[in-house]
């Protein structure tokens, strides 16, 4: 008894590894990304996300071994940053199979084909292709989130109907998300936002803030430009300055002594996306940091 109840279990265990085995491997870029393919396709897939916690999209460099491991994936979905192109490339030249899926398909981003200099409340785009965050809109998730669905449906075709149900219930907690941030923001007396890098573009439009942006053409500020977004800060009654985890702090530590305000740490790369979203509406909001 004893004997055949061992045999069973190892039959047990060894089609569960089978079946994880055969999961395809799907790559993402950054953490939200992940969030999505996640919530939509569950166990059925493998998810790798090359950005680790705290790394830098605009200066990522992919190490040998995830080169290596994105080879041997099925599909890897894109964004629109810098280095996305050329690893794609060097990774279909280890495996045409590799199926390259862009989550931004028919996104109009912000600033693409121009570059905004004149405007401290629009910062400047730093990829000629437009501005890449467009996760930080509920709407532009939405999008994501359908191109998403498209391109797993061709690598899962047997799951069709359960990623067509897991769109829908992703689309409604995305639009549940939305409707908690405006609740949040909507009795927030200072529509200015103060930030280092101009990450929260979408975000700014979306909920109707303008933002003012410490960098400079995806440098350190000169000091006249610091001086001006300051003047404006001043105007605007900012009470507080974001900053992320990928950037340098001081810029906007010396900005917030300038002005009296608390500097806020908000990382846009959060992988919990209706969490980063609810969090950054009640830091904006002042409600204590959790």
């Amino acid at each position: 008894m004893l004997e055949k109840t061992l045999l069973v279990s190892l039959f047990v265990l060894s089609a569960l590894g089978a079946e994880a085995a055969e999961r395809p491997v799907v790559f993402v870029s950054i953490p939200p990304q992940a969030w999505l393919v996640k919530r939509l396709a569950g166990d059925a897939v493998e998810v790798q996300v090359l950005l680790g916690t705290g790394a830098n999209p605009h200066t990522f460099e992919p190490a040998a071994r995830q080169i290596k491991k994105l080879a041997g994936a099925s599909l890897y979905f894109t964004l629109g940053l810098p280095f996305e192109g050329p690893l794609a490339a060097r990774a279909g030249l280890l495996n045409a199979a590799l199926k390259v899926a862009p989550m931004d398909a028919g996104i109009a981003k912000r600033g693409a084909h121009a570059h905004d200099h004149g405007h401290a409340e629009q910062g400047h785009v730093c990829q000629a292709g437009g501005d890449p965050h467009i996760w930080l809109s509920p709407l532009l998730l939405g999008a994501m989130a359908s191109n998403t669905v498209a391109a797993l449906a061709q690598a899962l075709p047997q799951r069709q109907a359960a990623l067509a149900g897991a769109l829908e219930s992703t689309l409604a907690e995305i639009g549940a998300t939305d409707e908690a941030v405006r609740e949040a923001l909507r009795s927030v007396p200072v529509r200015t936002w103060v930030v280092y890098h101009p990450s929260w573009g979408y975000f700014a439009e979306a909920y109707g803030l303008t933002l003012l942006v410490i960098e400079q053409d995806g440098k350190a500020p000169s000091a006249r430009h610091l001086a001006g977004v300051i003047r404006q800060a001043q105007a605007a009654g900012v009470k507080a300055v974001f900053t992320e985890p990928q950037y340098d702090p001081r810029p906007a530590q010396t900005l917030a002594a300038q002005i009296g305000a608390r500097v806020i740490v908000a990382d846009p790369l959060r992988e919990d996306w209706p969490a980063l979203m609810r969090d950054v509406a009640e830091k904006l909001a002042g409600k204590p940091e959790r």
